[in-house]
Parts: C-alpha cells; sequence; structure tokens
C-alpha cells in the first residue's frame, strides 16, 4: 500500500485519542467521576461474512461485480478485523479496523484451436474508522435499560485493484495489466441505539452516512449480543457498507452486505 496509508493511519488513531484526552477529564469536571458502571473499555475481534455487489470501472473496463460469500470464502488470501471503544460517563471514543486481501484467477477455453484466456485479479483494501460519541439519551426501563449516542468521526478507505490478462492462441501469448488504487476520508455522522437487559441480553442499531471530496459512504447495522459474567460479550448480526468512489479513471459504487459475528470483552 502506498505511503499515504500509514500517515492516514496514525493522524486518524491521533485524531481520537487527543480528543479522547481533552473532552474526557472536562466531562470529569463538569459532572463528576462518571458511575463505575458507565466507566468500562471494551476490546473486540469480529468476522464480516461479506458478498460485494455493484459495479467499477478500470480505465476504460467496465464491470459487474457480483461476489457472493462463497465466492470471497474461497478467494480470501488474508483479512482482520477489530475494534476498541472506550466510554467515559456520557462521552464514547471509538475506533474499527478492517483489512482483507482477496485473489481470484480464471482459465476459459476459447475455441478448437486450443486458445485459453486467464484472468487474474487481486484486490487488497483497508479501512479505518474513528468516532467520538455523545450519549443523548438514558432510560431505565424495568430490568433494561435504553440509550441512544450521537456520533461523529471520520472513515479512511483505501483500496487497490490488480487486474492481469493472458491470452495464449497457437502457441502465442499476449498480456495485459492494470492497476489502480485509490484512499479517501469521509467525515461521517452516526446514530447508535443500545438496549441492554439486566439478563445479559442486548440489541444494537448502527447507522451513519459519509462524504468526502470524491467519495460517499453509508453503514447500517442491527445485532443482537449477550454479556457474560465475566464481561465476555458475544454479538451477531447483519451489516451493510457502501463505498462510492469517483475519480479520474477509477470508479467504483460497491455494497458489502453479510452476517457478522464478534467476541469482545470489556473491563
Amino acid at each position: 500500500m502506498k505511503a499515504m496509508h500509514k500517515n492516514m493511519c496514525t493522524s486518524l488513531v491521533v485524531v481520537v485519542t487527543l480528543l479522547g484526552s481533552l473532552i474526557a477529564p472536562a466531562l470529569a469536571k463538569e459532572e463528576g467521576m462518571a458511575a463505575e458502571e458507565d466507566t468500562w473499555t471494551q476490546i473486540g475481534i469480529y468476522g464480516f461474512f461479506v458478498g460485494i455487489e455493484g459495479d467499477a470501472r478500470l480505465n476504460q473496463v467496465n464491470a459487474d461485480v457480483d461476489i457472493s460469500f462463497d465466492d470471497i470464502w474461497d478467494n480470501l488470501d488474508i483479512g482482520g478485523m477489530g475494534y476498541v471503544e472506550h466510554r467515559r460517563g456520557k462521552w464514547s471514543f471509538i475506533g474499527d479496523v478492517a483489512y482483507l486481501k482477496l485473489e481470484d484467477d480464471r482459465t476459459k477455453a476459447i475455441g478448437p484451436l486450443g486458445g485459453s484466456v486467464t484472468l487474474d485479479a487481486e484486490t487488497e483494501q483497508f479501512m479505518l474508522s474513528g468516532f467520538v460519541g455523545y450519549r443523548l439519551l438514558t432510560q431505565d426501563l424495568n430490568d433494561a435499560r435504553l440509550g441512544i449516542d450521537l456520533l461523529g468521526g471520520a472513515r479512511y478507505n483505501d483500496i487497490e485493484v490488480e487486474l492481469d490478462s493472458r491470452a495464449t492462441l497457437l502457441g502465442l501469448t499476449r498480456s495485459a495489466s492494470r492497476n489502480k488504487s485509490a484512499d479517501t476520508v469521509d467525515g461521517v455522522i452516526a446514530v447508535r441505539v443500545e438496549y441492554s437487559h439486566n439478563n445479559g441480553w442486548g440489541l444494537t442499531g448502527w447507522a451513519d452516512i459519509g462524504e468526502g471530496s470524491d467519495s460517499r459512504s453509508h453503514q447500517l447495522f442491527g445485532g443482537v449480543n449477550y454479556t457474560f459474567k465475566n464481561n465476555v460479550r458475544l454479538h451477531a448480526g447483519y451489516r451493510l457498507v457502501n463505498l462510492d468512489y469517483a475519480r479520474n479513471s477509477f470508479e467504483y459504487d460497491l455494497d458489502y452486505t453479510g452476517p457478522q459475528i464478534g467476541l469482545a470483552y470489556r473491563f
């Protein structure tokens, strides 16, 4: 990935860290120390079992993208996803990171003369999000609690696509290669709704929308979770992420959809 990749990741992490260090002390002075149950840190990992659908244009090549979960699983080279959240009273600070590298190669016969066409495709994608949130509403409901957060932050996306084609006919081979990459930063606003019951079960809903100079994005998530007495949390749900980018000879409008399952620990 490009050098800007590292610089942007570092910048977003620094911004979230600085906001946390500046706002949290101010909150403590204004409202006193937060209740113990409202001050915690949660670290988690998750799997986004994604299918990808949409369209893309690389130079003069237009392609409809329709990759099912089975295809993603077969062609996944490496991937990793995780998040961290720190809550202090009404304030929360969230960082989320996801990385995927997909490879696919297909060979197709093209006639009775024994020719063939081979297409190798490689996609590498890194996405980092950072948010600062404020709890607008906390409502106790008998043995449960309802909370609504308003959040603002940024989503950084770096995607690189490489296409290599080789055509062979009568012993002659012709090759072509195309490579494009783009990194974007969207300013994002989000709303999160959380419902938690004293028996350990809970529900979460998340919606956000973002926009940058050459890009747009939005995300929806709905899920259920269960927290054990040792503060280990299992969570599962369904997620949609849309990424839209257009500049020069590289365009894409892609929907990433599928179930998400994760494990977290709160302390």
